[in-house]
C-alpha cells in the first residue's frame, strides 16, 4: 500500500518574490495616479481651449476673410457697455457654419455679446414672443433689454446675378457682418427719430429700400401735409421734401421759415424739370439757388455705362455728412441740375456732397438741343449737385439734391444702395447720431489661378522632361558610386 503526501499549503514566497510583488503594486498605483492626473489635465486643457475666443483658436483663411471682423465692428463691440444677446433659430444638425463661426468672433470680441441657439422644433413659440415666427431658418435674433430685431437669413447672403443673362454665372457674398452689425446698432440705440415727409405736392414717397435704411438707424418715417397740419410738428427730428410736382403755396413756405428759424432740419430734392420758386425762395435764403442748365458730363468715369451723359455717378466727397456711405459705392443721379452757393453769406457754411467733374458743363438750351454737344454759352463745370449747408445763428441745416430720381428704388437698386445710404448718412448727420453701421460684402468666390500659355509650356517642359531627367541622373550617380565603394 502506497501513501501519498498531500501538500495543503504553497511554500511562502521569498523576501525577493514579496519585494518584487510590492514594487509592482506601487508601479501600477504610480500608472494609475498618472493616467488620472493626465486625464485631468486634458480635460482642463479643453475646458482651457474651449474658452479662449475663437479668433485666437480658429484662423480665417477663407479667400475673402469672410469671418474676419471689420475695425467698425471691432470698435463697436468694444464700446457695448449694455448685454447684447443673440438668438440663432436653426434645428439641430442644420446650422449653417459660417454663421455660427461669425457669431463666435462677435462673442470673442466683447463680454456683453453671447449667442444661443434655439431649435424651433425643441422650442416652437420661441421666436413669436419677438414677432419672428415667419424669419427663415437660420435667421438671428438679436436682444438688448426690450428692443430686439431680427436679422434674416437672406440678409446675411447676397447673390449678384449681373452676368446670369451673358454667360449663367452668379457670384455670392457674405454679408452677415453689415447685417449683424446694423442689427446691434439698432437695438442698443437708446434714442428714436422722426422723419416727416411732406405730402400735398405731388411728392415721391420713399419706398422701403430708404425706409429700412432709415429704420436701422431709429428713423422712423411719417407723411406730413402742410394744408392739414398747418404745421410742422415739435417732434419731427427732420423734414424731407422729396421731388415736388407743384410748387409749394406762400403759407406752406412760411410754416418752411418757421420750423428753420427754430432750428429744423430740411432735406430738398427738386426735379429741374418743375418750376418751384416759393421753394427755391426758401432755399435762396440759405444761400443756395439753381445753376441754370443741365448737367452734361463729357468724363466717362462720371456717367453710367450704356447711358447719356446726363445720367451723372458724381464724385462723392468725403466728410463726415457722407461717411456713411460705403467706400467705392456711387450715388446715382440722371437728369441733374447744379446748386450754386453763396459764399458770402453769413452764418452759413457750406459742405458739397457731390460734384461733376472739371470737365463737364451746364447746358443752356436743352429743351431744344438735339445732341449733346457742347454750347458757346454753356459754363464748365465742376458743379455741386448736392450741398450742405449750416447755419451757425439758428442752428439749422439744409442739405439739397438738385435731381428729383435720385431718392428712388429703380435709381437706388443700379448703384446697389448708394442712394439709400446717401440718405441715412444725412439723416443721420442731421440728428447727431453716428452714421449707421456700413461694412463691405465678403466674396464668397475663390479666385483661381491663371497661368499664362507661355508659363503653361515652360512649366510643362520643366514638370515632365527637366525634373523627370534630373531625378534619374542622380539616381545613376548614386548607383555607381556605391558600387564603387
Amino acid at each position: 500500500m502506497k501513501f501519498i503526501k498531500k501538500h495543503s499549503d504553497a511554500p511562502a514566497p521569498t523576501e525577493a518574490q514579496q519585494a518584487s510583488r510590492r514594487r509592482s503594486l506601487r508601479s501600477g498605483a504610480y500608472a494609475s495616479v498618472l493616467a488620472v492626473i493626465v486625464l485631468v489635465l486634458v480635460i482642463l486643457l479643453n475646458l482651457v481651449v474651449n474658452a479662449i475666443p475663437t479668433k485666437f483658436t480658429q484662423f480665417d483663411i477663407s479667400t475673402g476673410k469672410m469671418f474676419t471682423l471689420s475695425d467698425t465692428t471691432k470698435t463697436m463691440l468694444h464700446d457695448l457697455n449694455t448685454d447684447v444677446t443673440a438668438y440663432y433659430l436653426a434645428e439641430t444638425g442644420s446650422e449653417d457654419s459660417n454663421i455660427t463661426r461669425i457669431l463666435d468672433r462677435y462673442a470673442g470680441e466683447s463680454s456683453h455679446f453671447s449667442w444661443q441657439q434655439r431649435d424651433p422644433a425643441l422650442y416652437p413659440t420661441f421666436a413669436q414672443q419677438y414677432d419672428a415666427q415667419d424669419a427663415s431658418a437660420s435667421s438671428v435674433i438679436l436682444v438688448c433689454g426690450d428692443n430686439h430685431t431680427v436679422v434674416d437669413y437672406y440678409d446675411m447672403y447676397d447673390a449678384d446675378y449681373s452676368n446670369y443673362y451673358y454667360d449663367g454665372s452668379y457670384t455670392m457674398s457674405f454679408s452677415a457682418e453689415s447685417a449683424l452689425s446694423s442689427g446691434i446698432a439698432k437695438v442698443t440705440r437708446e434714442s428714436s427719430y422722426v422723419l416727416y415727409q411732406m405730402t400735398g405736392h405731388g411728392e415721391t414717397a420713399l419706398e422701403t429700400d430708404f425706409t429700412d435704411t432709415l429704420d436701422n438707424s431709429g428713423v422712423s418715417v411719417q407723411d406730413l401735409n402742410l394744408i392739414s397740419a398747418g404745421s410742422i410738428p415739435e417732434d419731427a427730428s427732420a423734414v424731407i421734401i422729396n421731388a415736388p410736382q407743384t410748387d409749394y403755396s406762400e403759407l406752406d413756405a412760411d410754416a418752411l421759415r418757421g420750423y428753420l428759424e427754430n432750428g429744423g432740419c430740411l432735406l430738398v430734392a427738386t426735379d429741374m424739370t418743375v418750376s418751384t420758386p416759393n421753394l427755391d425762395a426758401v432755399l435762396s435764403e440759405y444761400g443756395m439757388t439753381r445753376q441754370p442748365g443741365l448737367a452734361v458730363e463729357t468724363d466717362s468715369g462720371y456717367y453710367a455705362y450704356r447711358y447719356p451723359p446726363t445720367y451723372l455717378l458724381p464724385e462723392l466727397k468725403s466728410n463726415s455728412i457722407t461717411s456713411g456711405v460705403t467706400d467705392g459705392m456711387y450715388v446715382f443721379t440722371p437728369v441733374a441740375q447744379g446748386i450754386v452757393t453763396n459764399e458770402d453769406a453769413e452764418d452759413l457754411t457750406f459742405t458739397t456732397l457731390l460734384s461733376t467733374s472739371s470737365s463737364s458743363y451746364s447746358m443752356q438750351d436743352y429743351a431744344t438741343a438735339e445732341t449733346a454737344q457742347k454750347g458757346e454759352n454753356d459754363p464748365d463745370g465742376p458743379f455741386a449737385i448736392a450741398v450742405a449747408a449750416e447755419d451757425s445763428a439758428n442752428n439749422a441745416k439744409i442739405v439739397w439734391v438738385n435731381c428729383g430720381s435720385v431718392f428712388t428704388a429703380s435709381m437706388n437698386s443700379a448703384v446697389s444702395g448708394g442712394n439709400a445710404q446717401l440718405l441715412g448718412s444725412v439723416v443721420n448727420w442731421m440728428t447727431g447720431e453716428e452714421n449707421a453701421v456700413v461694412i463691405d460684402s465678403k466674396s464668397m468666390s475663390a479666385e483661381t489661378l491663371t497661368v499664362p500659355p507661355q508659363a503653361t509650356m515652360a512649366l510643362g517642359i520643366l514638370f515632365t522632361i527637366v525634373l523627370p531627367l534630373a531625378f534619374i541622373v542622380v539616381g545613376v550617380a548614386i548607383a555607381i558610386l556605391r558600387r564603387r565603394r
